[in-house]
């Protein structure tokens, strides 16, 4: 090649570098999910159905802490790491880990109870960048607890298990002993944080010659919730749960919101956030529609006849 057809073809490999620089799509804005359990499988097509289809419109990072919530503090310093313009974060732990890993991403939550766990001031005008659903956990934990006392004889013993990472610690919270005088059950509040420990509450259950379980309401519980169908199976002990699903994949009954549109709200505001509304001014909501779900096979197999009442009130009734 001559001299100067050397510098002719730089000179057009100088031009077409520039003009893809110039043709380049800037980086997608990044949408963070951290869970204690598993991550919503169905929160890109949420998003997506809302506009903003990963890959193209933004990027989704969804990370999960299978159930270890000692793994939340890495995992969301993994997400601040790739600087996302917001983050879903799904349960108490997991959101107080982002809020601590990054000081400026706008955080949309799923919370039991936002006010009392202290995260925000008030539902309707949050401030500072948090916003999501507050689903009234500790309030479901006592209605819970009076459908579990319908299956029972008066005066039952049972078993609260509660999650003891939770800084609101519910499963302790006058609300739910208040309840329980009410049915004259006596109750045994049982504290878990790791699956050694669950069995180890089991364990204690058998001790305390209970009768009944009390899930409450948990992210770590509800990612741990097949071993709780295994224990509750093998002491042949009635037990409510906190999400519909539950009962449809196995547990006894369950009592609370859809968990499915709960995320599907979280989503709605994610995207409100990637509009430019300000986290802190988004309100956060509450749930007003509740499913009893009940599973016929699984009572069938702890020998247990579930009363008519209930059974007619049930939005679901499997097997």
């Amino acid at each position: 090649m001559k001299r100067r057809d050397a510098f002719f073809g730089l000179g057009l490999l100088g031009t077409a570098a520039a003009s893809g620089r110039a043709w380049a799509q800037p980086a997608l804005r990044r949408v963070g999910v951290l869970s204690v359990g598993n991550t919503p499988s169905d929160m890109p097509r949420m998003l997506a159905e809302l506009g903003r289809v990963d890959g193209r419109d933004i990027t989704v990072d969804m990370r999960s802490a299978q159930g270890r919530t000692e793994t939340l503090p890495a995992l969301a310093a993994e997400l601040a790491a790739l600087r996302p313009a917001v983050v879903i974060s799904l349960g108490p732990q997991a959101t107080t880990a982002v809020l601590a890993a990054d000081p400026a991403v706008p955080v949309v939550a799923l919370l039991g109870s936002a006010v009392e766990a202290g995260l925000v001031p008030q539902l309707a005008r949050p401030g500072g960048r948090l916003t999501g659903v507050s689903f009234l956990g500790s309030t479901l934990n006592g209605k819970r607890l009076e459908l579990l006392a319908e299956l029972l004889p008066k005066g039952a013993s049972v078993m609260n298990l509660g999650d003891a990472s939770l800084r609101t610690a519910s499963f302790l919270t006058d609300e739910l002993a208040q309840v329980s005088r009410s049915l004259g059950m006596a109750t045994h509040n049982v504290p878990a944080a790791t699956p050694a420990e669950i069995d180890t509450a089991f364990a204690t259950a058998a001790r305390l010659r209970v009768i009944g379980v009390n899930v409450l309401a948990s992210p770590f519980l509800h990612a741990q919730r097949g071993r709780i169908f295994a224990l509750a199976a093998k002491a042949r002990l009635p037990a409510i749960y906190q999400w519909p699903q539950s009962a449809r994949e196995g547990g006894l009954v369950a009592y609370g919101p859809d968990l499915p549109a709960m995320n599907r709200l979280l989503a709605e505001m994610a995207v409100q956030v990637l509009n430019g509304t300000r986290a802190g001014d988004i309100p956060m909501v509450q749930p007003t529609r509740f499913e009893l779900v009940i599973n016929q096979a699984t009572a069938r197999t702890l020998g247990l006849t579930l009363p008519r009442t209930l059974l007619l009130r049930a939005d679901e009734v499997i097997g």
